[in-house]
C-alpha cells in the first residue's frame, strides 16, 4: 500500500507556514528530499523542529522505506516514520500530514512482512484510523483520498476485506475523486493505476490505463516522482507483456 507522494507547491507552503523555526533548515530540508537525500532530509527536518517539520521528516522516512530493497531495511524505515509522525501529533493533533505519515508508515512496515504477522500486529487497523482522522479534518484533500483508496484495495486484495471492512468499491470511488481533485499529480495517478491493475477487475481498466499514461506523461521534480514514473513505465511495459508479468511487477510492489 504504497501512497507515498510529494507536491513541491505543497511543501513549500507547509514550510512557509510553520511558526517558530528558522526557514534555513526547512528549505535545506526540502532541497535534500527533492535530490533524493532523504536521510539528509530528515535530519535538517528534526533540526528544524515543530510539527510541520516532524511530519515532513517522517514524509522523507517513507519515501525512504518505500524505494528500499531490503524489507527489514524497510520496516525499520517505515517505523522511525511513525515515529516522527507521532511527534508530529503531539505536538498538533490536527495536523493532517501527520496523519497521513503514520497510515503510511504502518502500511509500508505491512506491506513488508508476512501476512499473519501484519494482522497480529493490527497494521492495517492502526493505519485506517489515521486515514480517517485525516479525511474527518479534510473530506476533500487528495492525498487522504488516494491514501484511503488504496488501502481499502490493497486490503481487500491481500484477505483482509472482511477483517477491517474493506470495500474495494468505495476505494475507487475515493480514487476517482483523487484524481479530480489533483489531476495532474503523477503520483496519485500511478498509485490509482497500480492498485486498480492489480484489482483485476475489468469495469476499471479504462480508468486504470488514463491513470497510468497520465502517471507517465507527468513532469517530474523530485527523485521520487522520477522515480515513481520509472515505475510507471515498468507497470506499462508489464501490462503490455500480459497478465503474467503484471502480476510479477505486481508482488514486487508493497
Amino acid at each position: 500500500m504504497r501512497s507515498v507522494a510529494a507536491i513541491s507547491a505543497f511543501f513549500l507552503s507547509v514550510f512557509s507556514a510553520a511558526a517558530g523555526a528558522d526557514p534555513a533548515p526547512r528549505e535545506a530540508a526540502y532541497a535534500l528530499y527533492a535530490a533524493g537525500d532523504y536521510e539528509g532530509a530528515v535530519g535538517a527536518a528534526k533540526a528544524a523542529g515543530g510539527a510541520d517539520n516532524l511530519a515532513f521528516a517522517a514524509r522523507a522516512l517513507n519515501a525512504e522505506a518505500y524505494f528500499a530493497e531490503d524489507r527489514k531495511e524497510a520496516r525499520r524505515t517505515a517505523g522511525r516514520a511513525v515515529d516522527a509522525a507521532q511527534e508530529a501529533l503531539e505536538d498538533d493533533p490536527g495536523k493532517i500530514e501527520a496523519h497521513l505519515q503514520a497510515a503510511i508508515g504502518y502500511a509500508l512496515r505491512g506491506a513488508n512482512m508476512g501476512s499473519a504477522r501484519v494482522f497480529l500486529t493490527n497494521l492495517p487497523a492502526r493505519a485506517r484510523r489515521h486515514i480517517d482522522a485525516a479525511l474527518a479534518l479534510d473530506p476533500d484533500n487528495p492525498w487522504a483520498l488516494s491514501t484511503s483508496a488504496a488501502w481499502r484495495l490493497e486490503v481487500y486484495r491481500r484477505g483482509g476485506g472482511s477483517i477491517y471492512g474493506a470495500n474495494p468499491d468505495e476505494g475507487y470511488r475515493e480514487f476517482i475523486k483523487a484524481r479530480a481533485l489533483a489531476p495532474d499529480n503523477m503520483t496519485i495517478a500511478y498509485e490509482c493505476a497500480l492498485r486498480l491493475i492489480a484489482s483485476g477487475r475489468d469495469e476499471w481498466r479504462k480508468f486504470a490505463l488514463d491513470c497510468l499514461r497520465a502517471a507517465r506523461g507527468g513532469a517530474p521534480h523530485t527523485d521520487f516522482e522520477r522515480r515513481i514514473k520509472a515505475r510507471a513505465d515498468a507497470l506499462a511495459r508489464a501490462y503490455r507483456d500480459g497478465p503474467e508479468a503484471v502480476a510479477a511487477f505486481v508482488k514486487t510492489q508493497p
